[in-house]
């Protein structure tokens, strides 16, 4: 399973507005901003994340996005489910009129429907609260990414002298 560039936004954005004290409102361009993500691409996602009622949006000179519930509330299923629809590992799953002639006797099904079941558990136990504990801010990551950097570059001019 490939994470969507959808998906991913949909989760950087709620991370984003997580982290606002109070619930204060967040202009979609700040958002954009300092998430990386196109505006429009944006306003999408926000329709999606509103739609879904994960989201509100406030209209007005004061106006801005902000989560409808906390952190602790959301969980990565329900955000999965807003920007992507229902989560199905294999398409012939519970699909009237399925086209496979295999269905009735299908010796993956099992085992694709006890992977899909286990990976929408993981989705519905993992809240967004769960996610901002283990984020780091943007500019602690290029902090870390760079020590690392230079770490390895001085690893291997030491093994290129050796």
């Amino acid at each position: 399973m490939i994470v969507s560039k959808t998906l991913d936004y949909a989760v950087r954005t709620l991370i984003y507005l997580g982290k606002q004290q109070g619930g204060k409102t967040i202009l979609m361009k700040e958002i954009a901003e300092n998430q990386k993500i196109p505006l429009s691409y944006l306003a999408k996602v926000m329709r999606q994340l509103v739609k879904a009622g994960i989201v509100f949006s406030e209209f007005g000179p004061n106006g801005g996005y902000s989560l409808k519930r906390t952190p602790s509330e959301i969980t990565l299923k329900q955000v999965y489910e807003a920007v992507e629809g229902e989560l199905k590992m294999v398409e012939c799953f519970d699909t009237p009129g399925s086209s496979c002639v295999f269905t009735s006797c299908c010796g993956q099904a099992d085992i694709w429907h006890e992977v899909e079941a286990k990976f929408i558990n993981i989705l519905e136990n993992i809240t967004l609260q769960d996610v901002i504990e283990r984020d780091c801010n943007y500019a602690e990551k290029v902090l870390l990414i760079n020590k690392q950097n230079m770490l390895i570059n001085k690893q291997e001019r030491k093994h290129a002298n050796t």
